[in-house]
C-alpha cells in the first residue's frame, strides 16, 4: 500500500513536470548536521508536506482496511479535510493526490512579485495553551493576528504576519500562556494565503465529487457536510482562508 501510493503521487508529481516527490519524501542519506537540516527544511514547504502527509495518511488508512476497519464517519484537520472526504467516497485517489498536489502548490509562498522589492512574507503561526475565548480577547489589541485552529476547548494555533507573531509571542507568554511557535511555512487558514485560494479553486474544478458514503465532518461549521457534491465543493474552495473548528467538530462527533 505504501509503496502503491508513493508511486502513484510520484507519478502525479512527474505528470506536472515536478519531478518526484517520494526523492524528498526518503531523500538519499547525508552525513553532517547543516545537510539534515536542509533535507528537513526542503520536506517542510508547502509543495512538498502536504502531499507527502496526503500520500501517508492514504497509505496507512489502506492498511487500516486491509485489516479490516470500516469507517462510520470521517473527519480531518486543516489539510486533512480532503483525505476525509477521499476516505468517504467523495472524491477518487488520483482526484485526491492531484488536489493534495495542487493545494500544497497553490500555498506555497508566491515568488516575489513586489514592486518594492519586498520579499513575500508567507506569516507564521504559534500553538497556544489555554481557553479560547480567552486568548481571543487577549489577541484583540494585537493587529494582523488571529486565530487559526481551535484545536481543543484548551489549546488554539495563532496565525498573522511575522513581525505581528512575534509581538503576539511574546505578549501571550507574558500574560502566562505557553506559547510554542510552529515549524510551519504559511500563516493556513488567514488572508496571508489568500494567493492560494483561486488556483486551488481552479484545481478543485477539474476534480469530480460524489455524494459521500458515511457522513463527512466539516473544519468549517464543525457540522457534517451536505450529501451535494456541489455543495461540498464550494464549501472545499474557501476551508484554506477559514478558521479550522476541530474542537467543535470533535465534539459534534
Amino acid at each position: 500500500s505504501v509503496m502503491a501510493t508513493t508511486n502513484a503521487m510520484d507519478n502525479e508529481f512527474a505528470g506536472a513536470n515536478l519531478g518526484h516527490l517520494s526523492s524528498v519524501t526518503y531523500p538519499i542519506p547525508v552525513y553532517t548536521d547543516a545537510a539534515r537540516k536542509a533535507q528537513d527544511e526542503f520536506l517542510r514547504l508547502t509543495q512538498h508536506a502536504q502531499p507527502a502527509i496526503g500520500t501517508l495518511s492514504v497509505s496507512l488508512y489502506k492498511i487500516f482496511e486491509q485489516a479490516g476497519f470500516k469507517a462510520d464517519f470521517t473527519a480531518g484537520h486543516s489539510f486533512g479535510e480532503l483525505t476525509a472526504l477521499w476516505a468517504a467516497g467523495v472524491l477518487s485517489e488520483s482526484d485526491y493526490l492531484m488536489l493534495a498536489r495542487s493545494r500544497g502548490q497553490a500555498m506555497a509562498a508566491p515568488e516575489d512579485t513586489s514592486p518594492e522589492g519586498k520579499s513575500f512574507d508567507a506569516g507564521k503561526m504559534a500553538a497556544v495553551v489555554g481557553d479560547p475565548a480567552k486568548v481571543a480577547i487577549d489577541l484583540e489589541s494585537i493587529s494582523d493576528v488571529s486565530i487559526a485552529n481551535y484545536n481543543s476547548n484548551n489549546q488554539v494555533v495563532i496565525a498573522g504576519t511575522s513581525s505581528q507573531i512575534d509581538v503576539a509571542v511574546t505578549e501571550l507568554s507574558a500574560k502566562g500562556y505557553k506559547v510554542v511557535p510552529l515549524p510551519v511555512s504559511a500563516a493556513f487558514h488567514t488572508p496571508l494565503v489568500g494567493h492560494a485560494q483561486k488556483p486551488f479553486a481552479k484545481a478543485i474544478d477539474s476534480a469530480k465529487f460524489n455524494a459521500p458514503k458515511v457522513p463527512v465532518f466539516s473544519n468549517s461549521t464543525g457540522k457534517a457536510h451536505s450529501t451535494k457534491p456541489s455543495e461540498i465543493k464550494k464549501s472545499l474552495k474557501k476551508h484554506i482562508l477559514e478558521s479550522v473548528h476541530f474542537n467543535q467538530e470533535i465534539d459534534n462527533i
